[in-house]
């Protein structure tokens, strides 16, 4: 099947008057677009927003040097800390929903559907705050305030996320053929090991793309360490704000498109994962069907 009928197996190929009216939708649509973004500018432009003295602080070197890089690397801190313990434990709670044994299956079911409801936010400012009402704290531990707002915040993206990486990975099991568990209990593997050397690879592989997906969500959240003042992004562009009232709005833009940077070589990763994934899916599955073919004209021959 080529690439056009692909695309088109799902609905109806437009005709000429069909493609007409698409491209007409498709040009009112620009415009009006235009349109509110040229509203936009000159409204911004009449505010003064464009003029060099009010980029000029944001971006100065020693603001650079002093808040914003330290601000990234925080960021990207927190951001690969949470993925490190949503993966962790998404793993687990995810093979906990699929498990035999059912008060795992059970507690892992209640975490999924508890965590998953509540807010990021609730979850890091709650954890923030009741931090030091049971004797043992992190200022029992000797640490600081900024190490104390990245644990909390990396507790709050991490069991945030594990549940959605969980239903990911559960939905992944799910969607595997049924014979692939029962080929491995046919050659005497306990479910344990079905799981880890046949299910586990397999569902990974397949996976992979939604959990990228995921954790690009992930960066963009580290952002809610600002109602617990952990110096990443957003924080870091407020204090720029107030220090220079006349920048605040430049800060803030400078600080999106640091995310958007940051988000958009994320994504990127996503769709070089997806690409690797197919050619190596798609090559065994090439050569299978040759082997096939090859197999089935020798058999012809023979008879």
């Amino acid at each position: 099947m080529n690439s056009k009928n692909e695309t088109t197996v799902l609905f109806d190929a437009l005709g000429p008057k069909g493609r007409r009216n698409a491209n007409l939708a498709a040009i009112a649509s620009a415009v009006v677009i235009l349109g509110v973004l040229g509203w936009v500018a000159y409204v911004l432009y009449g505010e003064g927003f464009f003029e060099s003295s009010r980029w000029v602080n944001p971006l100065d070197a020693l603001v650079v040097e002093t808040t914003w890089i330290p601000a990234i690397v925080s960021t990207l801190v927190a951001f690969a800390l949470g993925s490190l313990l949503a993966l962790a434990l998404g793993v687990v709670i995810g093979f906990g929903r699929i498990s035999r044994f059912l008060p795992t299956r059970a507690a892992s079911t209640v975490y999924v559907q508890f965590f998953r409801s509540l807010p990021l936010v609730l979850l890091i400012w709650v954890s923030f705050t009741i931090d030091g009402h049971f004797g043992f704290t992190t200022d029992t531990l000797g640490w600081s305030g900024e190490a104390r707002r990245l644990t909390f915040l990396v507790l709050g993206l991490g069991i945030y996320n594990a549940a959605i990486l969980a239903e990911i990975l559960r939905a992944g099991v799910n969607a595997l053929p049924p014979g692939q568990a029962m080929a491995g209990q046919a050659i005497g593997l306990r479910h344990g090991q079905v799981q880890r050397l046949i299910v586990l690879p397999q569902v990974l592989r397949n996976m992979l793309p939604a959990v990228l997906a995921q954790l690009v969500i992930l960066l963009k959240d580290t952002s809610l360490g600002y109602v617990i003042t952990y110096p990443e992004l957003l924080h870091s562009a407020n204090i720029i704000g107030r220090d220079y009232s006349n920048s605040f709005l430049q800060a803030l833009i400078i600080a999106a498109l640091i995310y958007f940077a940051m988000a958009y070589a994320l994504s990127k990763l996503v769709v070089y994962a997806e690409r690797r994934m197919r050619k190596k899916t798609a090559a065994p599955k090439a050569a299978a069907q040759l082997e096939s073919v090859v197999a089935g004209g020798t058999a012809g021959t023979v008879v």
